[in-house]
C-alpha cells in the first residue's frame, strides 16, 4: 500500500520539523561547548590567581618574620 499524497505531505512536513529541531539542538550544543570552554579558561585563570596570591602571602610572611627576627636579635 502506497501512502496518499496527504500522508506524504505530512511525512515531509514532519521530516522538515525534525531537521529544524536537529539544527536547533546543534546550535544549543555548540553554544554550550563554547560556554564550557570559556568557563574552563576562567577556572584556569582563577587557579593561577589563587596560587599567585598564596605564594605572595608566603613570601611576605617570610620577609616579615625575617625582619622581626633581625630586630629582636
Amino acid at each position: 500500500m502506497t501512502p496518499t499524497e496527504f500522508e506524504l505531505g505530512e511525512m515531509s512536513r514532519e521530516l522538515k520539523e525534525v531537521r529544524h529541531d536537529l539544527r536547533n539542538h546543534r546550535l544549543i550544543l555548540d553554544a554550550t561547548i563554547d560556554d564550557v570552554s570559556r568557563l574552563h579558561g576562567s577556572l584556569s585563570r582563577l587557579k593561577t590567581q589563587i596560587a599567585t596570591g598564596i605564594a605572595a602571602v608566603v613570601i611576605v610572611s617570610a620577609v616579615v618574620a625575617w625582619i622581626v627576627e633581625m630586630v629582636w636579635n
